[in-house]
């Protein structure tokens, strides 16, 4: 015979999952997308994955501060290749991370960024050249090098 403790845990555990997996399913459904601060993560309209502003941003307010790694192009191959920066010299790039290796390219962009040292190492700093609305995709230039050393 079971004890009143255990029908209640049973009742108790069996109710949790009839309740949980559907509030899962639906949680899943409209949250489509990650984001931190002023970017979020979601599907781009240009390719793949984009970063979008979660919230307005005024021009030239910084957006993100990515640390980054600085290495050798030799130890860049494969995809990695199309989500690294120029370093300090000619042979060596910079591995952002953070969500600004996810900036799609826009002739016409509405964000750059620079190189800062700090006491910590290199950082991929992402500025807006213009106010952002809510919602607006957010793109940098790859600049001219970038297309030519890919045909």
């Amino acid at each position: 015979m079971l004890s009143n403790l255990s029908i209640f845990v049973i009742i108790a555990a069996a109710s949790g999952i009839a309740l949980g997996i559907p509030a899962g399913m639906l949680l899943r459904r409209k949250n489509r997308s990650i984001g931190r601060g002023a970017v979020s993560i979601g599907s781009s309209t240009v390719s793949g994955r984009g970063a979008f502003a979660s919230r307005s941003i005024s021009e030239s307010e910084i957006i993100e501060r990515c640390p980054a790694i600085e290495v050798s192009d030799r130890d860049v191959g494969g995809e990695l290749l199309n989500y690294v920066f120029y370093g300090s010299a000619e042979n060596l790039r910079l591995v952002a991370m953070g969500y600004g290796m996810l900036f799609n390219h826009s002739p016409q962009p509405n964000v750059a960024y620079y190189r800062d040292d700090s006491q910590l190492g290199a950082e991929l700093v992402l500025y807006a050249l213009r106010d952002i609305r809510k919602g607006e995709e957010l793109f940098y230039n790859y600049g001219e090098d970038w297309w030519t050393t890919r045909g």
